[in-house]
């Protein structure tokens, strides 16, 4: 598993941008930023970043944790990487 240090989320999230929406799409985030409205993700980006995570982590995020409430933000995701759920 990678590290989940809010620059090593950075940069999956970066990536995760920058190869699906391309890098006009790329804006600054921090741990407070949405993924909805503040990185732009809509319902199919959400879904796909969900498979990202698991692909980046190499572990299966449950069904019962696909929601929004644990991919809200940056800090969420990187929370809930580590385990915080």
């Amino acid at each position: 598993m990678p590290d989940n240090d809010a620059s090593s989320v950075a940069t999956m999230i970066t990536r995760f941008i920058l190869e699906t929406k391309g890098p006009a799409a790329l804006v600054e985030f921090s741990d407070d930023t949405e993924l909805i409205d503040g990185l732009g993700f809509d319902s199919v980006d959400l879904v796909s970043f969900m498979a990202w995570i698991e692909n980046w982590t190499g572990s299966s995020i449950p069904d019962s944790d696909y929601s929004i409430g644990n991919f809200s933000t940056v800090g969420a995701v990187r929370r809930y990487i580590a385990g915080g759920r």
